[in-house]
């Protein structure tokens, strides 16, 4: 039996309650995709933005400590 590299991190793979919300969430995006493709391609531009607005932000800060 391998250890955790992180101590308290979950197990690779999961159990069947793990892959079954995998599962949901992929059809649900899926789902979302064919029955409204221009919000979902805003939504995940969106997001992209926020992620790259949370980088930049995290960036500027770590700049500013050292």
């Amino acid at each position: 039996m391998a250890k955790n590299a992180i101590p308290g991190a979950p197990k690779a793979g999961g159990g069947p309650l793990s892959k079954l919300i995998g599962v949901l969430f992929l059809f649900a995006a899926l789902a979302t995709v064919i029955q409204s493709p221009v919000a979902a391609a805003h939504f995940v531009t969106s997001v992209a933005g926020g992620i790259g607005s949370a980088g930049k932000s995290l960036m500027t800060f770590f700049g500013e400590v050292s």
